[in-house]
């Protein structure tokens, strides 16, 4: 009989490779949304959005009024925030100071109640300072290795339920990683591991989890080509010159004009995997 794959340690090894080719000297894990600029920009598309994923999402994992809510790494708020305007009471995991002010700014933009705070990484929360909720959340944010005790500690906050949202394909390739990043950085670029990975090894953890696939086909919209080009920039860690001018050439190829100001479009694959307590 065939022995079955170690899924965590795959998800582990994966995770290093993505991290160890990602970062370049002087960077660390939180760098790029510890930065002012990124944060800025990213904060400012999700206040221009109108319906779509955030909705859904909140949607899908059905999370009744009066709840208490965990979010790990839930960066501006763009979960925690509406789901405090439903009920919800709700704590975040956000190491990012940058993150934690915009999602502040965030919160009193739509006049919702208090969001407590815990600003560190998910892996540095000990089990008591987590706490007990009814429902743990992590939306695009599973960055981290360790994945057998980081899950668990996640499975063991909850009460009630886990909603977790994760790539099936790489976040990173409608973003151009796989196309400019031996250009611009000389190497290869390594994406994260995906959520079929994941998935297989919460089955391992005996953990029963659902699992639905999303499509997202919206891409990325951008009021004007210099927003696009800047995000672009700090996505790919282009800072020089000569680095700009290899972003600005593929991205040519890559955005279309609307009426709402320049669109590169993409398609995504996420999934959502649950489980009940």
């Amino acid at each position: 009989m065939t022995e079955l794959p170690d899924y965590c340690q795959i998800w582990d090894e994966t995770y290093t490779r993505a991290l160890e080719g990602k970062l370049n000297p002087g960077d660390t894990e939180d760098s790029f949304w510890s930065d002012q600029e990124n944060v800025d920009r990213f904060v400012k598309h999700l206040l221009n959005k109108k319906g779509g994923k955030i909705e859904d999402n909140i949607a899908s994992m059905n999370i009744p009024p009066g709840s208490t809510v965990l979010d790990i790494g839930a960066g501006p708020g763009t979960l925690a925030v509406p789901l405090a305007c439903a009920g919800c009471r709700v704590t975040v995991i956000e190491p990012s100071i940058p993150m934690g002010e915009a999602m502040e700014k965030y919160r009193m933009h739509m006049h919702a109640p208090e969001i407590a705070g815990i600003r560190k990484r998910w892996e540095n929360v000990t089990p008591e300072e987590a706490g007990s909720h009814d429902f743990v959340i992590a939306s695009r944010s599973l960055m981290f290795g360790n994945l057998r005790e980081n899950m668990l500690k996640m499975d063991g906050a909850s009460k009630k339920g886990v909603h977790i949202y994760w790539y099936l394909t790489s976040k990173s390739s409608s973003w151009g990683h796989e196309d400019l990043w031996q250009s611009l950085h000389g190497k290869p670029y390594y994406s994260a591991p995906n959520a079929s990975v994941l998935w297989n090894a919460l089955n391992q953890l005996d953990i029963n989890a659902n699992i639905n696939l999303k499509t997202e086909t919206n891409g990325h919209l951008y009021s004007t080509v210099l927003d696009m080009q800047e995000d672009y920039y700090g996505r790919l860690s282009a800072s020089e010159p000569w680095q700009k001018e290899i972003v600005n050439a593929y991205l040519a190829n890559k955005f279309e004009k609307t009426d709402a100001g320049v669109r590169v479009p993409s398609t995504s694959y996420l999934a959502h995997i649950w489980w009940e307590k």
